[in-house]
């Protein structure tokens, strides 16, 4: 959920840009720039009463049937009160309608959608729904798990794993019962940045730590193995992982360059990308062996084939259409289309 700010002087709703708020009830009030201030961006808000109005608020392109609710309740003459509530424990107060959406599709039809919108979300519970009983609500249910800043994310098997670098840990969902673990809390493992990570077929975890500057290796039950890095490399800074058969890929920021692992024995492999990179951030790899990797500096993508050699290349600085800003992460679809 994004930060909101409330005008005292006009009681009206601004929000920082790029995010948008959707909200529920009609009106067409507006802020101007000066009335929010810089850094936000004024948007259509309820009109101004003493009763409670309801607003969704969402980071996405299109407002997501999960979003989190957002009352507000402006007393005449007093100062507008912004609060977060949970509908679902109040008897009374805030309107129980939620503003939903339609699923989303890219492209758009009639071309054939390769990426579908579904919902948004920031804690378990938006994914695997739970109705709290009664007692649970008097004694006061645990909250939902949450991420605070999540930076990577990993599916493998009916589990989610997501890198958090606000808590330094990886989250770990099972969205079949709802269950959650964290990996990175004990001493040996204990992660300082995690910015990525990959799991393997048998379940093992690897996490991209730069502020540990080596790659952390977990089995499948969460427990600290061992670590992964070049011998003699200082600085090292691993952002993004991938694996390729038996081998670990690793993007090193500071080397400009793929690093290959073997995962049995974590010893590093002879690289078959011998490019010097500009600034890689983001590798992901498909069933055939081909890598991608996007150089963040140089606003651009590359593929290799399985043996190293450049197979193609698009994206150049710029805002124009096919232009790329900053690419970071990348995935490659089920049907080879690239995500980035």
């Amino acid at each position: 959920m994004i930060g909101l700010s409330m005008n005292r002087r006009d009681h009206k709703l601004c929000r920082p840009f790029p995010h948008r708020v959707w909200h529920g009830g009609g009106g067409t009030d507006a802020c101007g720039t000066d009335a929010c201030g810089t850094g936000f961006q004024p948007v259509t808000v309820p009109p101004v009463s003493n009763r409670w109005n309801v607003a969704a608020v969402s980071t996405g392109s299109v407002p997501p049937a999960s979003s989190r609710w957002v009352c507000r309740r402006s007393p005449t003459g007093g100062t507008t009160l912004l609060i977060a509530l949970i509908l679902s424990i109040m008897p009374t107060g805030c309107a129980t309608h939620r503003i939903t959406a339609d699923i989303s599709y890219f492209p758009q039809p009639p071309a054939a959608a390769h990426a579908i919108h579904l919902k948004s979300f920031n804690s378990l519970h938006d994914l695997v729904p739970r109705t709290l009983s009664f007692i649970e609500i008097l004694k006061g249910a645990p909250p939902s798990p949450f991420v605070q800043t999540p930076t990577g994310i990993e599916y493998h098997d009916g589990h989610l794993y997501i890198c958090d670098t606000g808590m330094g840990v990886v989250h770990v969902w099972n969205l079949a019962d709802g269950s959650t673990t964290r990996i990175g809390t004990d001493r040996q493992g204990h992660l300082g940045k995690p910015v990525d990570v990959a799991v393997d077929s048998s379940a093992r975890v690897f996490v991209a730590d730069t502020v540990r500057g080596e790659v952390v290796c977990f089995d499948p039950a969460g427990r600290f193995s061992r670590t992964i890095r070049p011998p003699a490399d200082d600085p090292y800074r691993p952002v993004a992982l991938a694996i390729q058969s038996g081998d670990l890929l690793v993007a090193d920021l500071a080397g400009h360059r793929i690093d290959r692992f073997e995962i049995e024995s974590g010893a590093q492999g002879e690289a078959r990308i011998t490019e010097t990179l500009d600034y890689p951030t983001g590798v992901a790899t498909d069933a055939a062996g081909q890598v991608v990797v996007t150089e963040m500096l140089a606003a651009r993508v590359r593929l290799f084939d399985s043996t190293g050699q450049q197979t193609a290349a698009f994206g150049r600085p710029g805002d124009r259409y096919g232009d790329l800003g900053k690419p970071k992460h990348v995935a490659i679809g089920p049907d080879g289309s690239i995500f980035i």
